[in-house]
């Protein structure tokens, strides 16, 4: 933001401080200052403006900064004596706004009889210190009061409105506007558009239209002064690719008061350079007037968080000098926040004022900070193995946004979802309740830039709905791959295992919503359901347009803490040697790798270490209705070296309980 010294002066004497000086004022109170420029009859500082001070992106914003950090009087523009000797406004114009979410304030004054001209050099030399350069009197005046009072206007050319109307609407699919710079702008229902009673005729918040913009020719002038919703002005403003000083603004929030002050002083200062009468009062729709919001503040924790004793008094006095209205309540101070400083919402916010106003170089410096170190605790230690377990099996972990959509988390079975207000975001309006779907955006956006192979995981926290108004908040553990689904199991046992070994661990079919029918189990541990895991079902995949089969599997990292084991186990190394044996059994085609598993543990065998899982085969000789299942069984002994006899009574001991428990015979 450009700020010329000259203009300043106008609301705040600062002559007698070296602009040097000023400069490190305005960079000690969070107007950081960049650059420090002369000309001939100017000074202008450059200022850097953070995002939640869009008061100071106009000189009176900044004027008041600087008065209260100088003791000085601040004095705005005074518009008591603007004449209305026209007819009234609402007998030339109307106001309909028809989308109030996005339009909460709109108003309009009526200027007829100007003469469009050049704007004197003193107004010229002004908007070109801002970085503006002139155009005509009357368009010269609306960027005048943009840089004076960070209110966007636009000037109308009154006679080229059809109908003499103005309509605050949605935009119309194949709707075409073709702007001043002449851009032909491609609207549709997502966007915020001005129209008369023919058409689009200016971006809401961005730029107005080439068919209606003031020109030497025009004669009336309808002035608009408005707030628009700050979501919708950037995401129009990053579609069509049309930036300008107006959508800065709007994109971080105006004054809502401010809008008819606005209005005002660019009428005032049109009657003076364009001449002309102004009409009669304002068309003014305004979907919630403002009411202030108090906020208090503790003296007490105010010097407390600041580590310096600034008396209450003197509290007092700086919250006053930024226009707070302060007043003292025992221990308290209760501010009235005024509706250009949106910002402040929380007693810390106050305590920010007071810091910088009162210097935070006289915050002291201590020569050693403490920080006691804790170890980390289940929970970080946790975490920390997913991570490096998931990542030696190959996936990758992702963070994504919170938010999610409704109807992608009803195809996960969350019917019942937590919505944040619609007037802060319009899409992904809902806090996720699973992570699968974030996950499954992430691999669409990895195929779409040619990674077809991809296997991400995340450990973050889920919101689904509670009984109340506020979620069951938790943290889930998600994966996704575009691998096979004994893949997946793969990944999710090893992780279990070394997570939790003395658990015992099942996965057991179940119908999952998003995933798969028959393709689809449930993690148990100790008999408790702790996830799901899957593959994705085709309708999900055809939702996010994946190309290739997914799978999926969840986790309650809860659920993984309850079972952690925290203190590990030594074993020492066997000392003897392992007989394994490799079962070929023959069992119905049903007969599932579960059943086979539990019918080995139901044997009790010390010596037999594990049991693996090698292969199945269909086909000749194999009977139709059956297949072959190959199986490992490992036997160790802490004694001495296994003798085969030992081993083969063992092994007679499993395939007789296969026989009988799920109909198994030796191929």
């Amino acid at each position: 933001m450009r700020i010329s010294l000259n203009w300043l002066t106008d609301y705040v004497d600062v002559a007698a401080v070296p602009v040097k000086d000023l400069a490190v004022m305005l960079t000690d109170i969070g107007l950081n200052c960049e650059e420090i420029i002369e000309t001939p009859t100017d000074i202008i500082l450059d200022l850097e403006i953070t995002s939640n001070r869009p008061d100071c992106l106009g000189h009176l914003g900044v004027a008041r900064e600087a008065a209260a950090v100088l003791g000085k009087t601040f004095a705005p523009p005074a518009l008591a004596d603007v004449p209305e000797t026209g007819p009234d406004v609402a007998d030339l114009a109307e106001v309909i706004v028809e989308a109030p979410d996005l339009c909460p304030r709109y108003s309009a004054r009526v200027l007829q009889g100007v003469t469009i001209g050049p704007s004197p050099a003193w107004l010229v030399e002004r908007l070109e210190a801002a970085g503006l350069r002139s155009i005509n009197n009357v368009v010269d005046v609306t960027n005048y009061v943009l840089m004076e009072y960070s209110q966007p206007l636009h000037s109308f050319d009154y006679d080229k409105l059809a109908g003499h109307k103005i309509i605050v609407r949605r935009g119309r699919p194949g709707e075409v506007m073709v702007s001043i710079d002449q851009t032909t702008c491609r609207l549709d229902e997502n966007m915020l558009v001005i129209a008369d009673a023919d058409e689009a005729v200016a971006i809401a918040g961005i730029m107005g239209g080439l068919a209606t913009e003031v020109d030497d020719a025009t004669r009336n002038v309808l002035i608009e002064s408005a707030r628009f919703d700050p979501l919708v002005t950037r995401r129009t403003s990053r579609k069509l690719a049309l930036m300008s000083e107006s959508n800065y603004r709007f994109e971080r929030g105006v004054d809502p008061v401010g809008v008819e002050r606005a209005s005002l002083r660019a009428c005032q200062m049109i009657l003076d350079l364009a001449g002309g009468t102004l009409a009669r009062g304002i068309v003014d729709v305004w979907a919630c007037p403002f009411e202030a919001k108090t906020v208090a503040m503790r003296t007490e924790r105010c010097n407390a968080l600041l580590g310096i004793d600034v008396p209450a008094e003197r509290q007092v006095e700086i919250l006053g000098r930024l226009g707070l209205s302060p007043r003292a309540d025992g221990g308290t101070i209760v501010c009235t926040i005024p509706p250009h400083r949106a910002d402040l919402e929380r007693e810390a916010d106050l305590i920010e004022e007071v810091a910088r106003i009162q210097g935070f170089d006289s915050i002291p410096i201590v020569a050693h900070v403490t920080h006691a170190v804790t170890d980390e605790g289940p929970a970080q230690r946790t975490r920390r193995q997913v991570g490096l377990l998931l990542t030696a099996a190959g996936f990758d972990e992702a963070i994504t946004y919170t938010f999610g959509d409704a109807a992608e988390a009803e195809m996960f079975g969350f019917e019942r979802v937590v919505r944040v207000d619609a007037a802060v975001r319009k899409t992904n309006n809902v806090l996720r309740p699973t992570l699968w779907p974030s996950l499954l955006r992430a691999c669409k956006t990895n195929q779409d830039a040619g990674n077809g192979a991809v296997s991400l995981f995340e450990l973050a926290g889920v919101f689904p709905a509670g009984d109340g108004q506020l979620p069951d908040e938790k943290v889930d553990l998600a994966l996704v791959t575009t691998g096979d689904l004994r893949d997946l199991r793969g990944a999710i046992e090893t992780l279990l295992v070394r997570l939790a070994p003395s658990a015992s661990l099942a996965v057991r079919p179940a119908d999952v919503a998003g995933l798969a029918v028959g393709a689809a189990a449930e993690v148990v541990l100790d008999e408790r359901c702790v996830g799901a895991l899957g593959q994705v079902a085709d309708n999900v995949q055809h939702h996010y347009g994946l190309d290739h089969p997914l799978c999926a599997a969840r986790l309650d990292f809860q659920a993984l803490l309850d079972h952690a084991q925290v203190r590990r186990t030594f074993t020492p190394l066997a000392k003897f040697p392992a007989v394994s044996r490799d079962l070929s059994l023959v069992v119905d085609e049903p007969t599932t790798w579960r059943d086979i598993q539990d019918a080995i543990d139901g044997v009790d065998q010390p010596m037999r270490t594990d049991v693996h899982y090698v292969t199945t085969f269909r086909g000749r000789p194999i009977p139709a209705g059956r297949k072959s299942v190959t199986v490992r069984l490992v036997y160790r002994s802490e004694a001495g070296t296994l003798r085969s006899e030992d081993a083969d009574a063992q092994v007679a001991a499993v395939v007789s309980a296969l026989s009988e428990k799920v109909s198994a015979e030796l191929r």
